[in-house]
């Protein structure tokens, strides 16, 4: 998933660049990308217990890949834009939203698997309101453009998609429940406050003292 991301998001920052969108919607893609390098590298460095040494070089290796293809697809795409050769320019223009499609469908798998939503309602709230507001700037563009607009508009539908299936999960009582492997258990609110608040336990015994001494 994180790699179709950080794929995704090279493709769609070179078409920013040569498409000469604004320019916050030039760096957000690499932002993201960014962001997408350091979440890959956390899973080596955690689940695989990699070295540093290791993660420096593939840190290297990923940068360099992402800076090479990042500007020989911005230059082939700016050479199709000045020959006219639309079909060219619409297949790269889509591309980054196919990708970044795809690396949806496994955190698809592993919600229906768990029948929780395990990512958080910030992110998905800023996620879609990131999609909204950068389609929006494309309005006031001088010319709408439609095929940048479909990445925006892919992202905004399958967040909405996993906060609709959030909204289910919590509804039907197995949202959050996958990593505590049990089924949910309901307290009461007042009992747990009075048997985990030290001040309540440490009040109650004089007053059992006063009951004792008033029976006797």
């Amino acid at each position: 998933m994180l790699y179709l991301w950080y794929i995704g998001n090279m493709l769609y920052g070179a078409y920013a660049v040569a498409d000469k969108l604004y320019f916050g919607l030039i760096i957000q893609p690499q932002l993201f990308a960014l962001f997408t390098l350091l979440n890959i590298l956390q899973v080596y460095w955690y689940r695989y217990k990699w070295s540093m040494t290791k993660i420096l070089s593939a840190s290297a290796v990923l940068c360099a890949l992402y800076a090479g293809l990042h500007v020989g697809i911005w230059k082939g795409e700016e050479h199709a834009i000045a020959k006219h050769e639309d079909r060219v320019v619409t297949f790269l223009g889509v591309l980054p939203a196919v990708f970044i499609a795809v690396g949806f469908f496994p955190e698809f798998y592993v919600c229906i698997q768990e029948k929780s939503v395990e990512m958080s309602n910030f992110f998905l709230m800023l996620d879609i309101s990131g999609g909204m507001f950068s389609t929006l700037s494309l309005a006031f563009d001088h010319e709408f453009d439609y095929v940048a607009s479909i990445t925006y508009l892919i992202v905004i539908l399958l967040d909405i998609i996993l906060a609709l299936m959030k909204l289910y999960f919590h509804l039907t009582g197995t949202q959050g429940m996958a990593h505590h492997g049990e089924a949910p258990v309901t307290k009461d609110i007042h009992d747990e406050d009075s048997s985990t608040d030290p001040r309540v336990s440490s009040s109650s015994a004089p007053k059992s003292l006063e009951e004792g001494g008033i029976q006797h």
